[in-house]
């Protein structure tokens, strides 16, 4: 009687809304190579605050890291999908690999010969931002191409599981450890390799209707801009963007800034509290793609869509409770569910409900957003938090977020959602 439960049982998982489009062999292919590179970006990550301190002991130097980065994906990113559409999404990311796997080696082998200098970093990491900026939109593109329109709320629901698996769990582990037993630079040589190891698996991948060539000869900068003027046509997507900036606002700067200020601050806390805090938060991401992973796209979507960015808002709440640890925890889980279920929605619905000839414009400008808009929620909140204190600069983002963004939905054409073009 033992084998057959047994055997229901791995019918059920092997029948999970995850694992249905791994059956695609292309596939199996491109997410096993992305998710190899996201366990050496992970590694990567840990390793570059003790590479740059160890060239120059300063804060303003690891200041001067984001800054290079954010300034060089912006134009990147808002160039990917012109790029996507002239050469296609695969030679994109064929190109991002190589890109990326040669400057994490040459940072990792200039290190390890002590010819490596601030101004040599600074070029590499903006080589690396870069070339990440472009390759991201055009992974989200070859998605679609790769999988039937029936399973692309499973694969982006299958993202947000291997994501913080291996950035935020697996990789930092591994990169704390190599840090510390042969150190900084080669972790970016190893960062390097599985840059490589994505490139070769990519190399396997046959995507079909690339490149695009629909919108015929013209500038990049036209192409990129006429993006823009497909958003502004299609007022659902308008309204998704501006909901999803307010989100963005209300809630990175106050979870990024406030929460480990808050942690840290009290003195029954502490580091081991704050990394309990994003041990569950990670949890609560992997279970909010879980929910929503056999859900099918539909009218109700958008509903969902923009319920979730209320929800991480609204998650802020459980830190204004005195470091409370309980309402911590629950705060934390609410915040990554949430965020976890409108990624999968909101990747889902730019696959399926945009022209075919858009979709790395869209998530070009989507990246392009966030590049602009965390470094601004990061400013207003600090300013806020100065005037005021940061109990109540949680509360106003809570309050704000969780009310404004939902309202949008009040506004008929916010939820027009136009008919599945992809499907």
């Amino acid at each position: 009687m033992t084998p057959e439960p047994r055997s229901t049982l791995l019918v059920r998982i092997g029948r999970s809304p995850q694992l249905q489009p791994f059956r695609k062999k292309n596939f199996r292919y491109l997410w096993t190579g992305f998710a190899v590179s996201l366990l050496g970006d992970g590694m990567m990550f840990v390793a570059l605050p003790w590479l740059v301190l160890s060239l120059s002991d300063t804060t303003t130097a690891l200041a001067a890291i984001g800054v290079v980065m954010a300034v060089t994906a912006l134009p990147a990113a808002l160039l990917a999908g012109t790029w996507v559409n002239r050469y296609g999404a695969r030679r994109v990311m064929l190109a991002g690999d190589l890109l990326r796997a040669v400057v994490m080696a040459a940072i990792g082998l200039l290190s390890l010969a002590d010819l490596l200098t601030p101004w040599y970093l600074y070029l590499g990491l903006a080589v690396f931002s870069a070339a990440e900026a472009a390759f991201v939109p055009a992974f989200n593109t070859m998605v679609q191409t790769v999988v039937p329109a029936e399973h692309l709320v499973g694969a982006n629901s299958a993202d947000q599981v291997i994501r913080p698996l291996m950035w935020r769990l697996i990789g930092p582990a591994l990169g704390g450890a190599l840090v510390a037993s042969s150190g900084a630079d080669w972790v970016f040589v190893v960062n390097g390799l599985t840059f490589i190891v994505s490139f070769v698996l990519l190399r396997k991948v046959s995507a079909e209707h690339e490149p695009l060539e629909e919108q015929g000869p013209g500038s990049m900068l036209a192409e990129s801009l006429d993006g823009f003027r497909y958003v502004w046509r299609h007022k659902w997507l308008l309204y998704a963007f501006a909901a999803g900036a307010v989100t963005v606002i209300c809630v990175m700067g106050p979870w990024n800034v406030l929460v480990p200020f808050i942690l840290h601050d009290d003195g029954a806390h502490g580091a081991q509290t704050y990394g309990l805090v994003l041990a569950v938060g990670g949890v609560g991401q992997i279970c909010g793609a879980l929910l929503v992973g056999g859900k099918s796209l539909g009218r109700r979507s958008l509903v969902w869509l923009y319920l979730a960015w209320g929800g991480m808002a609204g998650g802020l709440v459980g830190f204004t409770f005195d470091a409370a640890l309980v309402p911590a925890l629950i705060g934390s889980f609410v915040i990554n569910a949430a965020l976890a279920v409108s990624a999968v929605l909101w990747g889902a619905l730019l696959q399926s409900a945009v022209s075919r000839a858009y979709v790395a414009r869209m998530f070009g400008i989507d990246w392009a957003l966030s590049q602009v808009l965390v470094p601004i929620s990061y400013s207003l909140t600090g300013a806020f938090a100065g005037i005021t204190s940061t109990d109540t600069t949680l509360l106003a983002a809570a309050v704000g977020g969780l009310i404004c963004v939902p309202a949008v939905l009040l506004v008929r054409q916010a939820r027009r959602l136009p008919e599945m073009r992809n499907s």
